[in-house]
């Protein structure tokens, strides 16, 4: 049975008929009820299936990160958050694995960071410096900067308070428990509007893998991260990078800072 509110030109709410009506962000919309199908749950339909319920239930565990950097946009095409975030990540997702180093958790016309050094100390304490507008686009100083932290392995995410534009560094202190694991950063980028920028980010890398390079042949070399001003990862193995800046995070709590000479 249906509902009507406001009278007979309001919405109503529930079934009538082969059609449902709900409101939705405070609008009042109808879908059709849904028919029986024929489901033969092939292999095939099982792994996509598979696929979609591990997309829903990384963006419900991102979902904070998600009100951040894709609120405006969700509204523009008129769906939720985090299912826009499964729209625009849908490729990044099979095989049983997650491409976390590429994850979009934000997109809009604002100028992008770009994330110049990540430093944990001794203390556990992650301190990230950025360039507050390395393409020279239009930007403001007090546009809002905020990093999410993201840990795959304890399914936790970070959000810590944003930091403005100009300010250029933001301090975080990590879970005691997050040392010796892996985990990726990204940075969304907020003007006074509410419009965000494209996702910046460094890729993660393996606690095993982090070390400052010794020579071209050693394995910490070759999977190590640039950022890229323009929202790319770069990584060693696959392109040559210049004048960029080396960025992966040291879990273990043993302080590197780079040159970012290296690897020109």
């Amino acid at each position: 049975m249906a509902k009507i509110h406001q009278g007979i030109e309001g919405g109503f709410s529930g079934k009538v008929g082969p059609v449902i009506g709900y409101q939705w962000r405070g609008r009042w919309c109808m879908r059709a009820r849904p028919r029986r199908v024929h489901n033969p749950q092939t292999e095939a339909q099982q792994a996509h299936r598979m696929v979609f319920r591990d997309m829903v239930r990384l963006a419900g565990r991102m979902r904070r990160a998600l009100l951040v950097g894709l609120r405006e946009e969700s509204h523009a095409e008129g769906m939720t958050e985090c299912n826009l975030f499964v729209k625009m990540n849908k490729e990044r997702f099979g095989g049983g694995t997650v491409d976390y180093g590429h994850l979009e958790l934000s997109r809009g016309p604002v100028a992008p960071i770009a994330l110049t050094e990540t430093v944990v100390d001794a203390d556990n304490v992650l301190h990230v410096r950025f360039e507050g507008n390395p393409l020279h686009q239009r930007a403001e100083a007090y546009d809002r900067v905020y990093v999410y932290l993201y840990c795959p392995a304890l399914q936790e995410g970070l959000l810590p308070a944003h930091v403005f534009r100009r300010t250029k560094k933001l301090d975080v202190a990590l879970p005691d428990e997050w040392v010796g694991e892996q985990w990726y950063l990204y940075a969304i980028v907020l003007d006074a509007k509410g419009r965000a920028s494209n996702t910046c980010y460094p890729a993660g890398a393996p606690a095993e893998q982090v070390g400052a390079p010794d020579n071209a042949g050693d394995s910490a070399e070759r999977n190590m991260c640039y950022p890229n001003p323009e929202g790319e990862s770069i990584t060693a193995q696959t392109d040559t990078p210049t004048n960029h800046y080396c960025c992966c995070p040291n879990p273990k709590g043993t302080e590197h800072r780079w040159n970012k000479n290296w690897g020109r």
